[in-house]
């Protein structure tokens, strides 16, 4: 109890407010997800039920009808008279999903998922529309999957208007990972009449996806590619998925992978409200618990207020000489600040980059308080002073005298040229500590 008014004193309203919304919103994830009793498989332009293997066709398509209302109405085919009681986990094929890879120094999906969002744009820069994420936040490398939010929502809509419920969708390779027990690595293929894709999963986390549209491998040099990028897997155990009958025989309802699971606004919307009416049934009692937990951290205070006061002339009086100390310091710092603190100009270095662009022709150099006076001779002075102009250890680079034509064709034109040395402020230095007057 220590520990949890500790929290809620350390946090803002704001910062309490997102803490609430949170936790509610992964209560009603997680309520959706648990209530899921059918799954459904969509492979090429077949809708199976996975429980019974029934399968149906989709229709062609018609004129104004989209790809989600095809597949909703072959699903109302298979559910006929269980339509208000089902709850659907749809499985797509895994071409459908966006893959990016990532690797970063934290772990959590709640921070992993917080800072790829951040990136999104960074990582999916061709698809400008809101995404939702699926991710397993047990590493700090692995795979993440991006699903469109207007096609999640387009397929709840269709399921909807045809009287059933869209729980959520998953990528349908994910789902064999529950056909196989015993070993924690799998390799699954998944391969259809368009794509081929192969996912390697670790204790339940993808950690690479590769896929390939089934005509680039009809060309040597990508299925050379292929192959080796495939080899490069070590799985223990594969799974592979490559035609009708490896789903129509399962015979079982698949449940989701929560990390991997892409709930659609409208679904996530009926589990707030599932939330909502079990809150207002535990009202009274939450109302009598929030006003007891308000008064804690008061009373808290109140007691924390006392035992502090009690103990502020005490250690007053123990800090006395501490002050006095930090006084002298003080004191010390104004003192010797004049010295510390005047401008250092590196002549060396500064002669070692002269000498980069000036070799052997140098007859004087000057400096005084960061302004540096030089005179020799150049082949071409104008070009000289845009070289010196450039570095970043000069500025205010101008000629300050006239050039004027040498006594050898080797040493070319005398120059005058006036600079000022970067990082070294002796206006500044001179405004803070002013010459004293004598």
């Amino acid at each position: 109890m220590k520990s949890i008014r500790a929290t809620l004193d350390s946090l803002s309203i704001k910062e309490l407010s997102n803490l609430v919304r949170s936790v509610y919103a992964a209560s009603a994830h997680r309520d959706i997800l648990a209530g899921i009793n059918t799954s459904l498989v969509l492979f090429g332009q077949i809708l199976i039920n996975t429980a019974s293997g029934e399968y149906r066709q989709l229709a062609e398509a018609e004129e104004g009808k989209t790809q989600a209302e095809l597949i909703a109405a072959s699903a109302r085919q298979l559910l006929a008279g269980r339509e208000d009681s089902a709850s659907i986990l749809l499985l797509l094929p895994p071409a459908d999903f966006i893959a990016t890879r990532f690797t970063m120094g934290i772990t959590g999906e709640k921070l992993l998922r917080s800072a790829l969002m951040l990136q999104v744009h960074t990582l999916v820069p061709a698809y400008e529309e809101p995404l939702l994420l699926g991710l397993n936040g047990g590493s700090a490398d692995g795979v993440a999957l991006w699903y469109p939010a207007r096609n999640a929502e387009l397929l709840f809509t269709a399921f909807k208007e045809q009287g059933l419920f869209l729980a959520t969708l998953m990528p349908r390779s994910l789902a064999l990972l529950q056909t196989s027990s015993g070993s924690e690595d799998y390799l699954l293929i998944d391969e259809d009449a368009l794509h081929v894709t192969q996912l390697e999963c670790r204790d339940g986390i993808i950690k690479s996806l590769l896929s390939i549209n089934q005509i680039d491998l009809q060309q040597e040099e990508f299925a050379a590619q292929w192959n080796t990028e495939c080899s490069k897997a070590a799985a223990a155990t594969k799974i592979r998925s490559s035609d009708q009958e490896s789903w129509t025989t399962l015979r079982q309802v698949f449940q989701p992978i929560e990390s991997y699971s892409f709930l659609p606004a409208g679904a996530d919307q009926v589990g707030r409200d599932l939330i909502a009416k079990k809150q207002k049934k535990l009202g009274g009692i939450a109302a009598i618990a929030v006003v007891a937990l308000l008064c804690l951290p008061f009373l808290s205070n109140w007691i924390r207020m006392a035992m502090l006061e009690s103990q502020v002339n005490s250690l007053r009086d123990e800090s006395t000489e501490a002050r006095r100390s930090q006084a002298a310091v003080y004191e010390m710092d104004e003192e010797w600040g004049a010295i510390l603190e005047y401008p250092r100009q590196d002549v060396d270095q500064i002669l070692l980059s002269l000498n980069e662009l000036i070799e052997n022709s140098l007859s004087s150099f000057q400096i005084d308080k960061g302004v540096i006076d030089i005179v020799g001779f150049a082949q071409d002075p104008a070009v000289l002073i845009e070289q010196l102009a450039e570095r970043e250890e000069f500025y205010d680079v101008g000629q300050s005298r006239s050039s004027s034509s040498g006594n050898s064709e080797l040493m070319g034109d005398r120059f005058g040229i006036r600079m000022s040395v970067s990082e070294v402020d002796y206006p500044g230095y001179e405004a803070k500590y002013p010459v004293a007057e004598q």
